[in-house]
C-alpha cells in the first residue's frame, strides 16, 4: 500500500489532534472490521503495553493476522503500526513526567475494614470498565436490539440470569418482541427449533462457564442467531461465535465475582437503545404506564392509593 493510498484509508476522525490512541479506539462512529474489533479489546484490554509489543505479538493476542493489525493501525489514523508505538511512547512519557504520577506523602491511616476495601475494589474495577470497554462494541449491540424485525432473546447462568432479566425488563419498556429464557433444561432445548435469522440472543457468561448456556448459544448461531455476549475478560466460549463481545472486569475481593460491573454495561446499553429510538420509546413506555394505571398495578396511581386508604380504614 502507498503512502497515498494508506491516507486515503484512514478514517477522518482519527486525524484529529490532540487525542490519546485510547481516545480514537473509543471514538464512537467507528466502523471496524469484526477482525479489527478483536485488536481493538486487546489493546484495550491492556492498554498501552498490548501496543508496545510486536505487530505479530498483539496480532496473537486478539487472534488475528498481522494484517489486521496494521490496517487497525491506519484506520486509527496513523501511517502505520510503528507511527502507533510512538504515539503510545509518547503518552508513557507524558505520563511518567506529569507531576500527577509523582508518589506523594499520605497520612497513615488504619487499615479499611472488609466492606471499605471491596468497595475500593469494585470501583476501580468500574473505572477499568470506562477504559476498557470498546464504544464500538455497544452501538453493534444497540444496532442489533433496536431493529423492529428481530425478537430479543435474554438468557444467563446461576447468578447472570439476573441479569439477563434487568435487561430484559428494560427492552420490555422500550420496544415489543423480547422474551426472558429462564425455564428448565429441557424448555431450552424446545426453544432451539425456532431459532432462526430473525432472533437475537443475548447470554450473559461469566466463569465458571456453564455448559448449557454455552450449548444453547452454539446452537443459535449455528441456526442463524445472532449473538451478543457479556462476559468476563477470560472471555466465555460464546466469544468465538458472537457477532458482539462485551468484558467486564468481575474479580474482586469478594468470594463471588462482582455483577456491578456488568450492571453497568448492561445500563449503558439500555441507554443506547433508547436514545436510537427516541420518541418509539416514549410512545410505548406512556402506553404501558396507561395500562397498569388502568389496572392498579403500582401505588403511584391515585386509584391505587385511594384504595389503600380505604383498605385501611377498613
Amino acid at each position: 500500500m502507498t503512502s497515498t493510498e494508506a491516507t486515503a484509508h484512514r478514517d477522518p476522525l482519527a486525524l484529529k489532534p490532540g487525542r490519546s490512541v485510547r481516545d480514537k479506539l473509543l471514538e464512537p462512529n467507528r466502523n471496524f472490521s469484526n477482525s479489527e474489533m478483536k485488536a481493538v479489546r486487546a489493546l484495550l484490554g491492556n492498554y498501552p503495553a498490548a501496543g508496545l509489543t510486536t505487530v505479530s505479538k498483539l496480532a496473537k493476542q486478539a487472534c488475528v493476522s498481522d494484517p489486521t493489525v496494521l490496517r487497525l493501525a491506519q484506520r486509527l489514523g496513523f501511517e502505520g503500526f510503528a507511527e502507533m508505538q510512538e504515539a503510545l511512547l509518547a503518552e508513557v512519557e507524558a505520563h511518567m513526567r506529569s507531576p500527577l504520577t509523582l508518589p506523594t506523602a499520605l497520612p497513615s491511616r488504619k487499615k479499611p475494614n472488609a466492606y471499605q476495601a471491596f468497595f475500593a475494589e469494585t470501583l476501580s474495577q468500574c473505572e477499568a470498565v470506562v477504559r476498557e470497554t470498546a464504544t464500538a462494541d455497544y452501538e453493534r449491540a444497540v444496532a442489533l436490539l433496536i431493529d423492529p424485525r428481530m425478537e430479543i432473546l435474554c438468557l444467563g447462568g446461576r447468578f447472570s440470569r439476573f441479569l439477563a432479566g434487568i435487561l430484559q425488563r428494560c427492552l420490555h419498556h422500550l420496544r415489543e418482541g423480547t422474551r426472558m429464557l429462564d425455564g428448565t433444561a429441557a424448555d431450552l432445548v424446545d426453544e432451539i427449533a425456532s431459532l432462526g435469522k430473525r432472533h437475537v440472543l443475548v447470554v450473559f457468561d461469566y466463569r465458571r462457564y456453564q455448559t448449557d448456556v454455552v450449548r444453547f448459544a452454539s446452537e443459535a448461531s449455528a441456526r442463524g442467531a445472532h449473538v451478543i455476549v457479556f462476559t468476563d475478560q477470560w472471555a466465555s466460549p460464546i466469544s468465538e461465535l458472537a457477532s458482539v463481545v462485551i468484558t467486564a472486569p468481575t474479580a474482586t475481593s469478594s468470594p463471588f465475582d462482582t455483577l456491578v460491573t456488568p450492571l453497568l454495561q448492561v445500563e449503558a446499553v439500555a441507554v443506547g437503545v433508547a436514545e436510537k429510538l427516541g420518541a418509539d420509546w416514549r410512545s410505548r413506555a406512556a402506553l404501558l404506564e396507561e395500562v397498569r394505571n388502568d389496572h392498579n398495578v403500582t401505588l403511584d396511581a391515585p386509584s391505587g392509593l385511594a384504595k389503600c386508604k380505604r383498605q385501611r380504614k377498613g
